[in-house]
């Protein structure tokens, strides 16, 4: 079936702010002993940015301290701290496509673990994110298949769209992303906008 879609992505475009590192001071203020992890990721960062290793060795760093956090915690997370760095421009956007008929997507390179709680908000119809492996029902910091990001948020829209015999209608449906790493994803529809770093501006994606 085609239907219209607008697609979102999440860090820096419909929330203001990094939730990767947001999830770390978090999980900071929650256990002060998880302070110590934090020397490893910056030598991490400073050894991914000299390509000694990759991003995702240093995600999973990043992640590290979610394993310490609850469920319950988690959705703290997402209450008093993702929804108040909402992008009110952003989300004014989300709602004004969902009251037209558009199908609303969230992909997102952060983890499922904590963006499913955007499902809370009725307007939102499904997200897609960084799946992480699980151990004993728990939830650890190692990626679960790739990092969704790039063309990998194009495999993996695709994938949702087979299960669930749906398409793109391409000429009716809009994307939001503040990356240039997004434009395998924006290519997917007609109507594509840059979301600028600051979030005060929303530009068209050329």
């Amino acid at each position: 079936m085609k239907i219209p879609f607008a697609i979102f992505d999440v860090d820096h475009t419909l929330i203001n702010g990094d939730s990767m590192f947001l999830m770390l001071f978090f999980a900071i203020s929650k256990k002060v002993r998880l302070i110590f992890y934090t020397p490893m990721i910056f030598l991490k960062i400073l050894l991914c940015l000299f390509k000694i290793i990759d991003i995702k060795n240093v995600k999973e760093s990043i992640y590290a301290p979610i394993k310490y956090l609850n469920e319950k915690q988690l959705e703290e997370f997402y209450d008093k701290v993702l929804l108040k760095k909402i992008n009110e421009k952003v989300m004014s956007k989300l709602n004004f496509h969902k009251d037209q008929g558009c199908h609303i997507l969230l992909v997102s390179a952060s983890p499922e673990m904590y963006l499913h709680y955007f499902l809370k908000n009725s307007s939102i119809d499904t997200i897609i994110g960084t799946k992480l492996k699980m151990l004993d029902g728990k939830c650890t910091n190692k990626i679960h298949g790739k990092n969704c990001k790039g063309i990998e948020k194009v495999h993996r829209i695709k994938q949702y769209l087979n299960e669930n015999n749906l398409e793109i209608d391409f000429d009716n449906s809009f994307a939001y992303s503040d990356s240039l790493s997004d434009k395998p994803m924006l290519s997917l529809v007609k109507n594509r906008y840059k979301v600028n770093k600051n979030g005060l501006e929303i530009e068209e994606f050329i």
